[in-house]
C-alpha cells in the first residue's frame, strides 16, 4: 500500500466512523427522525430512502476504485490535478455530511438564518464534491474500463443526483 493509499484509507475510515457517529447521535439526541425530513412529503419519502442505499452504494464503489487508482502510476488526472484532490474532496464531503444531523436538530431547537445558511452551506459543498468527483472520474486517462469503473460511473452519478439535487436543493424547498 502507498502512502496515498494509505492517507486516502485514513480519511475513509475515520471521516465514516465520525459520519456514521453523527447519524447515531444526532438521531438519538433529536427530537425524533421525523423531523429530520423537514417537511418533505411521506408519498416521496420512500424514494429518498432507496435512493439513499443505491448512492450509498455507488459511492462505496467509486470509493474502492478510487483506492485502487492510487496504485496506478498510469493514471492522470485531467487539469493537471494531483491525486491529493481526492483527499481534500473526501474530507470535506464526510465533514460537511457529519455536520449535517447535528445542524438541523440545532436548527429544529433554536432556528435562526445563520443555522438554516450552515445547513444549505453543507448540503451544497456534499453536492459540489460530488460532481467535482464525477467529473475527474470521466475524465481521467487512459480510460479504464471493466466493470469496477462502469459501477463507479453509474453509481457516482446517482451520488451526484442524491446529493446535489434530492439534499441539496429539493430538501430545503420542502423544509418547514
Amino acid at each position: 500500500m502507498n502512502s496515498n493509499q494509505k492517507i486516502f484509507l485514513a480519511i475513509n475510515i475515520v471521516g465514516g466512523i465520525l459520519v456514521l457517529a453523527s447519524y447515531v447521535i444526532g438521531l438519538k439526541a433529536g427530537k425524533s427522525a421525523d423531523v429530520l425530513w423537514g417537511g418533505t412529503p411521506k408519498n416521496i419519502r420512500g424514494v429518498y430512502t432507496v435512493s439513499m442505499l443505491v448512492s450509498a452504494t455507488g459511492f462505496f464503489l467509486f470509493t474502492i476504485f478510487t483506492f485502487l487508482q492510487f496504485k496506478n502510476v498510469e493514471s492522470i488526472l485531467p487539469y493537471s490535478l494531483d491525486k491529493n484532490v481526492f483527499h481534500i474532496l473526501y474530507s470535506v464531503l464526510l465533514i460537511c455530511s457529519m455536520l449535517w444531523i447535528p445542524l438541523v436538530n440545532l436548527m429544529v431547537s433554536t432556528p435562526s438564518t445563520l443555522l438554516w445558511i450552515s445547513i444549505r452551506t453543507v448540503l451544497i459543498l456534499v453536492g459540489l464534491s460530488s460532481l467535482i468527483l464525477l467529473i475527474i472520474l470521466l475524465k481521467i486517462s487512459p480510460k479504464p474500463t471493466g466493470f469496477l469503473y462502469i459501477s463507479s460511473i453509474v453509481g457516482l452519478s446517482w451520488f451526484f443526483i442524491h446529493t446535489g439535487i434530492l439534499d441539496a436543493l429539493l430538501w430545503p424547498y420542502y423544509w418547514k
